[in-house]
Formats: C-alpha cells, sequence, structure tokens
C-alpha cells in the first residue's frame, strides 16, 4: 500500500510506473499478468487505500476529487483520487489486472462520497467513457457500472437533480447498446408512485370553479397509469367526460400572440420543473399559461397513442365504440394544439413524429427485443448427395408470415379500406390536373408530369378504363389524357379547341374522299362505251372485266357489227398483230370464265 501511496504523488504517465509497482507490491508469478488470488490481494490493497484518502479528503473539507492537488511551476497537478484511478485504469485496459477492478473502485467511490462530490465522480466517469466502452472492459464491468449508476439515481431527487440526473441517463443510453434488455420495460409497468396530489377541499377566498379544478387534476390519476382504462368501461366513460370538460374549457378560452410572447418558453427552460404546481390559487394563471397547456395536450396524445396500440391478448383492445370516441377527442386536442401559440402547427409535427417512431419501440418489445446488431452469416457448405432444405412459412414467405402476425384482427385487416387498393380514375388524375394550374405555382422539378412512374402507371390506367382519353396521348401529351371535367376552365378551354379543330379537320377530308370517289366512278363509265375509239389509247385496267363481260352478253351478228368500229382506229397499211383468240391484248386463257360460257 505504501508504494501506491508514494506513486500517486509522483509525476509521469501511467504507463511509466504503474506495471513496475504492481510487480514490486505483488511480486507476480507472471511478469505481465496477475493471476486470481494476485487480483483479489491487489483489489483489497486498492480498495483500503482509495477509503483512506476519501477518509483523509473529509477530514480536511476538500473535495474528493481535488484532494492532494498542489501547483508546481504554474502547472496544477492532479488530485490523488483521479490519480490512483487512472493507474487502474491503465493496467485494466491492457488487461495486466482483472477487467472488473476499476469499475468497483468507481462503485466504492461514490457509495463514500457525498452528493456533492458524486457529481465530480461522475464527470471523471463521463471523461473516461470510450476507455470504460471498450469490450475487454464492459464485458467485465457492465453490471457494476449499472449497478452505480441506478444507486445515484435513487439517492437523488428528481425535482431538484433533474440535470444530474439527465446526464446519468444519458451516460446509460451511450454506454450500453441500443438492444440491451436490462434498459427495457419489458413488462410495461408504469410509475403509480409518481403522484399528482391537489386540493380535495374548496380553499376559502377561491376565485375559479373548484368542480373543474378537481375534474382537470384528476386527469392525472389515469395519464400516470393508461393500462387501467382498458379493462373498465367505467373508468374510461369517466376520464372521457372529465377530458371534454377540459377541452371544452380550453376552446372557450383561446390563447392570443400576445400571452405567448408574455410567457416565453424558451426563458421557462432554465427553469423547468418535473413536477407540476397543483395549488388552486395558481389555476386561473397556468389556464393562460401556453407552455402548461401542451404539457396537458401532450399528455392525452401519449394516452391515445397507448390506447390505439394492438395488445397481446384480444382483451387489451378497446371497443369499436371506445375506437370512435378516442379518434374524435384526439382530432380536438390535435386541433388546439395548432392554435395554441406559438408556432403551434410546426409543434404539432413534432410531436406526430415522435409518437410515430415510438410504435416502433413498441413492436421491438412485443417481438422479444432482438438484437439490432447482425453478425455475418457464414456459409455452410452442403454436403455430397444432401439436400438443402428450405425454410417453410406459414404464408409463403417470410414478410407474409410477419405482416399476418402483427395485425391487430386477421379477417378484418384483409378487408380494410385503408389498404392498397385501385383508385378512380379522377382520383388518380387529380394531383396532375393540381398541378396544371397555373395559379398553383408548381415549379417543375416537382410537377407530376415529370414524375416517369407515375405517368407510366396513368397511362397503363387510362388505356384500360378511359380510351378515349388515352388517345389524346399522341397530340398532347400526359396532360391531354387528363379526364376534361378535372382540368382548370383556361386549360380545359385550350384542349377542347384543339380537339374540335381536329374533328372539323376529319371531316373535311372525309368528304374530299368521298367526292373524289364520286368523279372516278363518273369517269370510268364512258371508258367503257366508247372503247377502242382511238381517241383514248389507254384503258382503265378496271373497265376490262366489265368490257369482257359485256362482249360475252352480245350475240354474233351484233360482234360482227361492231367489228369494224372496233378496227376503225387503224391507220392505212397498219397490220393487224393480233394472234387469234386475243380479244384486246388478251389470250383466250386470260379471258374471264364469266365470258368463255
Amino acid at each position: 500500500m505504501d508504494l501506491f501511496r508514494k506513486v500517486i504523488t509522483q509525476p509521469g504517465k501511467p504507463e511509466d510506473f504503474a506495471l513496475q509497482t504492481v510487480q514490486e507490491a505483488i511480486k507476480p508469478q507472471r511478469q505481465t499478468k496477475l493471476v486470481q488470488d494476485e487480483n483479489q490481494l491487489l483489489e483489497n490493497i486498492l480498495r483500503t487505500l482509495l477509503q483512506e484518502l476519501v477518509s483523509a479528503a473529509v477530514q480536511t473539507g476538500e473535495n474528493t476529487m481535488r484532494y492532494g492537488e498542489s501547483i508546481d511551476d504554474g502547472e496544477r497537478t492532479q488530485g490523488q483520487v483521479p490519480r490512483l484511478l487512472d493507474i487502474v485504469l491503465y493496467l485494466c485496459e491492457n488487461e495486466h489486472i482483472e477487467g472488473g477492478m476499476i469499475f468497483q473502485l468507481l462503485e466504492d467511490l461514490t457509495e463514500m462520497s457525498t452528493m456533492r462530490n458524486c457529481e465530480d465522480v461522475f464527470g471523471y466517469i463521463e471523461s473516461k467513457q470510450d476507455i470504460l466502452g471498450k469490450p475487454e472492459l464492459f464485458a467485465r464491468g457492465k453490471l457494476v457500472m449499472l449497478r452505480t449508476c441506478n444507486q445515484l439515481l435513487r439517492r437523488l431527487s428528481k425535482a431538484n437533480d433533474v440535470v444530474f440526473c439527465g446526464r446519468i441517463i444519458m451516460f446509460l443510453a451511450h454506454f450500453f447498446p441500443l438492444s440491451e434488455r436490462s434498459a427495457v420495460n419489458i413488462k410495461g409497468v408504469f410509475n403509480v408512485s409518481n403522484e399528482t396530489k391537489y386540493d380535495k377541499q374548496a380553499p376559502d377566498g377561491i376565485s375559479i370553479d373548484f368542480n373543474f379544478y378537481k375534474t382537470f387534476w384528476s386527469l392525472q390519476e389515469y395519464f400516470s397509469n393508461p393500462a387501467s382504462i382498458t379493462p373498465a368501461t367505467t373508468k374510461w366513460h369517466k376520464f372521457s367526460s372529465s377530458l371534454t370538460v377540459v377541452l371544452n374549457t380550453f376552446e372557450a378560452q383561446p390563447l392570443s400572440d400576445e400571452e405567448s410572447s408574455t410567457n416565453n418558453l424558451e426563458d421557462e427552460a432554465a427553469t423547468f420543473s418535473i413536477k407540476y404546481l397543483t395549488s388552486s390559487n395558481l389555476m386561473g394563471l397556468e389556464l393562460k399559461d401556453p407552455s402548461f397547456r401542451r404539457h396537458i395536450l401532450v399528455q392525452c396524445l401519449i394516452l391515445f397513442d397507448y390506447l390505439k396500440a394492438p395488445g397481446k391478448t384480444e382483451k387489451d383492445l378497446p371497443s369499436e365504440t371506445m375506437k370512435e370516441e378516442i379518434k374524435s377527442c384526439e382530432e380536438r386536442v390535435k386541433q388546439l394544439l395548432v392554435v395554441t401559440p406559438p408556432k403551434g402547427e410546426k409543434f404539432l409535427h413534432s410531436i406526430e413524429h415522435i409518437l410515430e417512431r415510438e410504435k416502433n419501440w413498441v413492436w421491438w418489445k412485443r417481438d422479444g427485443c432482438a438484437p439490432f446488431e447482425k453478425q455475418p452469416t457464414e456459409k455452410k457448405t452442403v454436403r455430397d448427395g444432401g439436400k438443402k432444405r428450405r425454410p417453410r412459412w406459414r404464408l409463403g414467405n417470410k414478410e407474409l408470415a410477419q405482416l399476418w402476425k402483427w395485425a391487430e384482427q386477421n379477417p378484418n385487416a384483409l378487408t380494410d379500406p385503408q389498404r392498397v387498393r385501385t383508385p378512380a380514375l379522377t382520383e388518380y388524375w387529380k394531383p396532375l390536373a393540381e398541378d396544371m394550374d397555373v395559379t398553383a405555382g408548381i415549379e417543375a422539378e416537382y410537377h407530376h408530369k415529370n414524375n416517369r412512374v407515375y405517368c407510366w402507371k396513368g397511362l397503363r390506367f387510362s388505356a384500360r378504363h378511359d380510351l378515349e382519353g388515352f388517345s389524346r396521348f399522341t397530340e398532347h401529351g400526359v396532360e391531354g389524357v387528363v379526364p376534361m371535367e378535372l382540368m382548370p376552365p383556361d386549360v380545359r378551354s385550350k384542349y377542347q379547341t384543339k380537339t374540335n379543330e381536329k374533328s372539323k379537320r376529319a371531316k373535311k377530308e372525309e368528304t374530299k374522299t368521298a367526292a373524289n370517289q364520286t368523279e372516278e366512278n363518273q369517269i370510268a363509265t364512258p371508258a367503257s362505251e366508247v372503247d377502242g375509239e382511238g381517241s383514248r389509247p389507254d384503258i382503265d385496267l378496271t373497265a376490262a372485266p366489265m368490257d369482257t363481260t359485256d362482249a360475252a352478253n352480245v350475240s354474233p351478228e351484233e360482234q360482227q357489227k361492231q367489228t369494224p368500229d372496233t378496227d376503225g382506229g387503224q391507220e392505212p397499211g397498219q397490220i393487224d398483230e393480233r394472234e387469234p383468240g386475243m380479244i384486246d391484248g388478251e389470250t383466250d386463257t386470260e379471258v374471264d370464265p364469266v365470258a368463255t360460257r
């Protein structure tokens, strides 16, 4: 012990002399690592030395962590207790001694120190958090550190030492992993000992309605233990009626911006109290305080969120009428938070975001607090000739089985209207129609027509249910597919004009085509009658079958009479080079079968 007492007063780094001092004091069998009996002997020596240092500091009236400080050449040397702790921490970190010894010394130090000195001791613990959190030390001393912090929290006052309690809780949150079960309230037990006391009898000279005063503060009994409301319907009706009275009073006495500026919320952060002031004389002032109103309304949202969460059994689920009442009360509470200055809407969005994240913790706890850290899976080699067995799930795969397990009521979950469904055509195109309004001022980056997935789904949707609208895509693009009744009036007239012009142009083309066909028919008829006169060398091919057919129906005498007329177009000296059996340049084989009968 004398060796360590001498060492803690010497300057220098612990690595320069710590291991040498242990070897001189213990004389271990091994040079760099102590065995179990040697560790126990060293621990007893260090705990006795620490106790003597704390006793000496108390006798001199000095702070425990500053006892033995001195100023040499303008530099302040470290106190003897922190010096001793640094030496032990170095030995534990390098595995020269047992890793849990530093945690045991810290626990002894907090137990021997007053609450004023414990704050300095905990400051030392916070400064060494990175070293204490290393795996080789954490595994040995996490339970001792948890016990030390819990003992400090029990000794501290929750009303007067709020900041110190917060420091301890934040340290535990950083020191322990996220999935540590010791920090989770698995059973969901509420702190019913946190009782809010208020006046049961009306004092003399009270200036407010005392019945409202008792109704208002009676809500804290339900807020401190929400689980008591679900099984008993009578308690819910009593709570609902009391809450309705409070909400009616808040709505009848809205707060103005002037009152919110008078009660600055930022200044209240420094004087925040964890307990309500329940004096009946302060009731009138508290109702005008926006911070006070927000506390009560947020408590209501937390209670509603707990009641809506699916329970472990069907008995824990609220009834249908109770769900409707919760929904109506929740809407009123949210509206009151919006109108409560300052920045009521922004405050409500923050609270909703926090409650939404809280649901993830609820599911995690009810699934058994599965660890978040996933170890890398090792690929297992399949033996030759063996088949790899695939896992079997109740509903085909893991995701479907998990969704079925999480549903509140499985039969109703499939018919719930809030599930994914195919919307109406007008409902789907409504966002794009709103973007088409010039007065909306939608930037091109956020315009729905630039969303490829949205446009692709809409075109497929219109192709199945609105073929007429889908046909406008070629000329007007995706905006033309939007139903006319959804378009803004100025935009609708533009698309209607283009549609009318298109229809008129189509009618003109149809009329012109019909006229051309009529003229062609009129020209083809005389060509067949004046066939072979020489005035028309090119005969319409469409008239040829008609001529051969007519020739087949004429008698032989008439054909002989018509022969000179047909050959009349021949000039003198021209020899008819047509072979027998040819009619107007066609062979017998090419004549229409009707003409050969």
